[in-house]
């Protein structure tokens, strides 16, 4: 019965199944389960967590830098730390109904600083082993930072189309269309928030996040919602297949690279693997167009 309890806490506490990557389902949530058990009883709240995953993403590119086994090991495993704690922020608002509209933005900024540091911090970290001599470069390349700039660009377009059209398929499953939900949804919370006093945090994120959305949509923030669009034709297997390469993937990826010291283990699958793996759905889509599968 307890089983079946934790069971249940668990599930409750998942986004919708298909906005989760396999390696989140089999590892990364189940331990950041654990660690929402186990502060359960302590008032700390999703934006906490947010902090602490963020600075245990920038402790992990300072150690990334650092350019030794032992140095990339500890950074491998605190980045791993980082995205278990990125996991459990969310948790801990499903399961405490204690999330705001802000933390959403919050958990997405704090992806950015952390793998900012860590590909940084990885950059220099990697320059120094091949100075060495412990790290040798393919095609005797003389800098390790074309092939961490190739890494970082390579990452940005996976985790971009992979959440596209991950969530184009939530948002079929739920009726909903594609435009305006994020605008609509932070501009009544930024309404909300004014006819309250201070909250001045809130207030400037959520201003930010509308102005980042009207350059996403190419409108201003300010302007009047377009005509809504029905949702994309995405299948349940084109969800799949692109979430293959996103972005918990590659972390796992950088984490296996630290803790061999191999970084030729990233390069192979963030610049190689994954664009080749992208090249294909695209062509695929390209060919299937529309998207008749409905699995």
């Amino acid at each position: 019965m307890k089983t079946a309890t934790l069971f249940s806490e668990f599930r409750d506490s998942l986004k919708n199944p298909w906005a989760e990557e396999l390696i989140d389902l089999v590892l990364y949530r189940p331990l950041a389960f654990i660690f929402v058990k186990c502060v359960a009883p302590l008032p700390l709240t999703p934006n906490q967590v947010s902090g602490l995953a963020m600075v245990a993403g920038i402790a992990a590119g300072i150690f990334f830098a650092g350019g030794t086994p032992t140095d990339f090991v500890f950074g491998g495993v605190l980045f791993g730390l980082s995205n278990v704690l990125d996991c459990a922020d969310g948790m801990i608002a499903r399961l405490k109904k204690n999330g705001t509209r802000t933390g959403r933005i919050v958990d997405g900024l704090v992806d950015y600083v952390a793998s900012g540091a860590v590909y940084a911090g990885f950059g220099i970290g990697l320059t120094k082993a091949v100075q060495a001599g412990a790290v040798h470069l393919p095609f005797n390349m003389r800098s390790a930072w074309l092939l961490v700039l190739l890494a970082v660009v390579s990452t940005i377009l996976h985790s971009i189309s992979s959440d596209y059209y991950r969530n184009a398929f939530i948002r079929r499953l739920a009726g909903k269309t594609a435009d305006d939900d994020e605008h609509r949804i932070f501009s009544e919370e930024l309404a909300r928030l004014k006819e309250l006093k201070g909250h001045w945090f809130d207030k400037t994120l959520i201003r930010i996040y509308l102005k980042y959305l009207g350059l996403q949509s190419g409108r201003p923030a300010r302007s009047a919602p377009a005509a809504p669009t029905p949702p994309p034709a995405v299948s349940a297997t084109t969800a799949a297949l692109w979430n293959l390469i996103g972005p918990s993937t590659h972390i796992t990826f950088i984490i296996l690279a630290a803790l061999f010291f191999s970084p030729a283990v990233l390069f192979a699958f963030v610049i190689v693997a994954a664009n080749l793996w992208m090249a294909v759905l695209f062509l695929v889509r390209a060919v299937l167009k529309p998207d008749r599968t409905r699995t």
